[in-house]
């Protein structure tokens, strides 16, 4: 979007996460930040002003899997295909996420 020089270094406010970002401008603390969309979707303090083109960027890819060391690779093979239902892709959808490819 090459929007970033556009904007004046001395007004931004750096925070450690998304989610302290979401805070400072829930709390009044700065006007604008920038969020993930389903991060934004949790608060009912804040008002989406925009949303990128998701062509602009990578995908953000949350993977999943089970580990070699996992004690209870069962119940997570079981969380694992849970998560690919239609009841939580549903769930996952009205929180601003969207479905990739399973690979």
């Amino acid at each position: 979007m090459h929007l970033w020089k556009k904007l004046s270094q001395d007004q931004l406010v750096q925070a450690k996460d998304v989610r302290q970002v979401l805070s400072y401008v829930e709390t009044g603390n700065t006007e604008i930040g920038f969020v993930y969309e389903s991060d934004a979707k949790i608060s009912d303090k804040v008002k989406v002003l925009a949303v990128a083109d998701t062509n602009a960027h990578d995908p953000i890819v949350y993977p999943a899997a089970v580990t070699s060391a996992s004690k209870h690779k069962e119940a997570t093979k079981e969380f694992l295909s849970f998560l690919q239902s239609d009841q939580a892709q549903r769930t996952l959808q009205k929180y601003g996420f969207k479905q990739t490819a399973n690979d």
